[in-house]
C-alpha cells in the first residue's frame, strides 16, 4: 500500500492519532482508540497495512506516557468478552473508568466490579440505531471519577440532515438499483428454501433460515457435503416477509469478507464443532453478575438445510466441508475447529490464501446460476440468442430475463449473470458454457 509517498501503514498513522486529550477547566480526559487484537479476526493481524498492537499493553503504555491525564477512556472494537477481560485488567491497575465499545450487534450497559474498582462497558449496538450520552462525574478536589451516567437515545425519531442527505442522494443511484433488484427470491428457488419466511434475526442465538440458505447455496455452488458459517458474520438481523432479498440487503447480511475454504473433515469433528458452538461460551463472554441472561454466541454455527447433528453416517466418514478459514485459526474459539486447524497445520495442508473465496461472491454466483436455470426451463439457448450469432450478449440476457422471468434487471445484475458462467471471461455466453451449467445442475440432483 502506498499513499502520499508513505508505504505500509505509515500513511494511516500520519493522518490519525491513537489518542485525543480533552481538557475541561482543570480536568484532562484521554480517549484511546483500539481495534481488536483477537487472533484471526484480521489477516496477518494488520489493519490497512498497520500492525495491530496488543490492546492491554498499549493501554498501559499510553497511561504511562500521559501522567498529566486524570482519566483514560478506551474506545474499543472487540467482543464483549474481551471488553470484560480488558475491564478487569484496568481495575487491577487501580483504575475506574468507562469502556466505550463497538463490534457487537446488541446493546450493552455492563458494570464490571473488580478489585475494589468499577469499569462500565457501554455499547450502542449495530447500524447507528441509537446513541449513548455518557456523563462523567468527578470529585471537585482530587479530580477522581465518582460516577458514570449513561442514557441511550434511539435515533429513528431524528430526521436526516438535509445537507448530508442531498450529498448522499447523488451517490446512491447504483445503490438504489441494488435495493430494488431481488437477487434472492423464494418463489424462484422452491427446491432450496424449506420454509417461505426468510429471517436472519438472532443468528447468534439460533439457526435461521437465512443462515441455512447461505450455507445451502455455498454447499451447492462448491459441490461439497456440508457448509457451516458462524452467526457473527451474518449481520442483517432482519426478516423478509415477501420472500425476496435484494443485492443491497444481501450485502448487509454478509458485510465482511468472510473467507471460505473447503477441507476434508470427519463427521465427528463436524458434529462436535456444531454442538460446541451452540452449547459453549467463549471465555469472558458472560457477565458473571447476570448468569441467567440469554447468551449471544458469535460462533453459533449456522448449517445448510440438509445437515443434521448426529445424522446418518459413521463418525469416521470423510466429508467435504466449506467454512470460514479463520474458525480453524481460533476465531470464536470453537475448540473442535481449533484442534482440527492445528492438525492440518501439522500435516502441512492448512488452506492458503489461494484457496479462499468470499462467501458473498459464492452466494451471488449461485443465485445467478439459478436464474439461468429458471430461464432454461422456459426457453432454449436458440430462443435466447436473438440475432443467432451463437453467443448471448448482455442485451440478449437482459431481454430474456424481462421476457421470460418478468423482471427487468439493472446492468450490474446482468454483468453478474454473465460472470457466473462465463468460463473464458470474454463477456458473452457460448452454448458450451450454457451446457456446462446444465450439467452442474444435474450433478446436484
Amino acid at each position: 500500500m502506498r499513499e502520499g509517498g508513505k508505504e505500509g501503514g505509515e500513511w494511516l498513522l500520519s493522518l490519525t492519532s491513537p489518542t485525543s486529550i480533552i481538557t475541561s477547566q482543570n480536568l484532562k480526559v484521554s480517549l484511546h482508540g483500539y481495534i481488536s487484537d483477537e487472533p484471526n479476526m484480521f489477516p496477518s493481524n494488520t489493519f490497512k497495512g498497520q500492525k495491530i498492537s496488543p490492546v492491554f499493553s498499549t493501554y498501559k503504555d499510553i497511561v504511562k506516557n500521559q501522567p498529566e491525564v486524570d482519566l483514560h477512556v478506551p474506545m474499543t472494537h472487540q467482543s464483549i468478552g474481551n471488553d470484560i477481560a480488558f475491564a478487569r485488567k484496568i481495575a487491577d491497575m487501580g483504575q475506574s473508568t468507562v469502556i466505550i465499545g463497538g463490534h457487537e450487534h446488541e446493546k450493552f450497559d455492563d458494570l464490571v466490579q473488580h478489585n475494589g474498582r468499577k469499569v462500565r462497558i457501554v455499547k450502542t449496538g449495530e447500524n447507528a440505531e441509537r446513541a449513548a450520552v455518557i456523563d462523567l462525574v468527578f470529585g471537585e478536589v482530587l479530580n477522581e471519577l465518582l460516577e458514570v451516567r449513561v442514557e441511550f437515545e434511539e435515533m429513528s425519531s431524528y430526521p436526516p440532515c438535509p445537507v448530508v442527505n442531498k450529498i448522499a442522494s447523488k451517490h446512491l443511484s447504483v445503490i438504489k438499483s441494488m435495493e430494488e433488484t431481488s437477487i434472492i427470491t423464494t418463489a424462484l428457488l422452491p427446491t432450496i428454501f424449506s420454509e417461505r419466511l426468510m429471517s436472519s434475526e438472532r443468528t447468534r442465538f439460533r439457526q435461521t433460515s437465512v443462515g441455512a440458505f447461505i450455507c445451502q447455496s455455498v454447499k451447492l455452488e462448491l459441490e461439497v457435503d456440508c457448509c457451516i458459517i458462524n452467526g457473527a458474520t451474518i449481520k442483517g438481523n432482519a426478516s423478509y416477509p415477501t420472500g425476496k432479498m435484494s443485492y443491497a440487503e444481501l450485502k448487509k447480511e454478509l458485510p465482511f469478507p468472510t473467507k471460505m475454504v473447503v477441507v476434508e473433515m470427519t463427521r465427528k469433528v463436524l458434529d462436535d464443532a456444531v454442538k460446541w458452538s451452540r452449547e459453549n461460551v467463549e471465555e469472558g463472554g458472560v457477565d458473571e453478575t447476570k448468569p441467567d441472561m440469554e447468551v449471544a454466541r458469535r460462533g453459533y454455527l449456522q448449517t445448510d438445510y440438509d445437515y443434521e447433528v448426529g445424522g446418518e453416517g459413521d463418525d469416521d466418514e470423510i466429508l467435504l466441508v466449506a467454512l470460514p478459514r479463520n474458525l480453524m485459526g481460533g476465531f470464536c474459539k470453537i475448540k473442535p475447529l481449533m484442534d482440527f486447524g492445528e492438525e492440518l497445520k501439522s500435516k502441512g495442508i492448512y488452506p492458503n490464501n489461494d484457496s479462499i473465496i468470499k462467501a458473498i461472491d459464492i452466494v451471488v454466483r449461485f443465485c445467478c446460476k439459478e436464474r439461468w436455470v429458471n430461464l432454461s426451463e422456459t426457453a432454449t439457448f436458440d430462443d435466447l440468442d436473438l440475432n443467432h450469432d451463437g453467443v448471448l450478449d448482455a442485451s440478449e440476457i437482459k431481454n430474456a430475463m424481462t421476457t421470460f422471468l418478468g423482471e427487468e434487471p439493472p446492468d450490474f445484475f446482468v454483468e453478474a449473470m454473465i460472470e457466473s458462467i462465463d468460463e473464458d471471461h470474454n463477456g458473452t455466453i457460448e452454448i458450451e458454457e450454457f451446457k456446462q451449467l446444465m450439467a452442474s445442475v444435474k450433478r446436484r440432483k
